[in-house]
């Protein structure tokens, strides 16, 4: 794959993160020909392939060889779609400075992701489990603690219920699986804030988020 062509691909990417199969997937649509001299020489890969190099692993390593000379930015494994050959697949971005995080609208419609022992992907994509969240929202209530906004009140029976659960200390920071305690471990918060929180590297704490928005006011 030439950088001509990689460049290519990326136009017809959307802005949000993507993985390394949207990006195979993309650059089969547009570039057939390379794609499948990739394929035949290296192998399809995936589940049944029996081996540890192929077509798709290729890609990657294309792809982190870009990174490599600042075309790109790596973003954390994800638990890849079923039928990937790997349990894991990268995520990729050309907004520089991004810390990992991938919100919902961020993870790519193609893919299926299920519980696994370091990721766990639910509602809102780092909720690691529906009884910790609940019991985050009987606590601290349904409105964000950095701004106060409640979807329920702002948008009616539409919007009731609609919250981010944030985590204090994020998992990628933790890198193992632990047992979460709801009360001292995560808040509500709206999207917006969510996203502010997460702008910057370290991320910026529910005092710190307060302080900007009250300073804005």
């Amino acid at each position: 794959m030439t950088e001509n062509e990689f460049h290519d691909v990326l136009d017809h990417l959307t802005p949000r993160p993507f993985s390394t199969l949207e990006f195979i997937r993309k650059l089969g649509q547009h570039h057939p020909a390379t794609w499948q001299e990739i394929e035949q020489r290296y192998g399809a890969g995936g589940v049944g392939a029996k081996t540890h190099f192929s077509a798709y692993s290729r890609i990657a390593h294309t792809l982190a060889k870009f990174a490599r000379k600042g075309l790109l930015e790596k973003l954390d494994y994800r638990p890849a779609p079923r039928g990937y050959g790997s349990p894991v697949i990268r995520y990729w971005t050309t907004h520089f400075g991004s810390d990992g995080q991938l919100f919902p609208n961020e993870v790519g419609d193609d893919d299926e992701f299920w519980e696994g022992a370091r990721t766990k992907v639910f509602v809102n994509a780092y909720e690691r489990n529906p009884e910790a969240r609940a019991a985050c929202l009987r606590h601290f209530g349904l409105a964000c603690v950095a701004c106060g906004e409640d979807f329920g009140k702002k948008y009616g029976a539409h919007g009731q219920g609609f919250i981010h659960v944030h985590h204090l200390v994020p998992l990628k920071k933790i890198g193992r699986e632990y047992q979460v305690r709801p009360t001292k471990d995560l808040r509500p918060v709206c999207a917006n804030c969510h996203a502010m929180i997460h702008r910057r590297e370290p991320i910026l704490t529910i005092e710190q988020l307060q302080k900007l928005i009250d300073a804005s006011r």
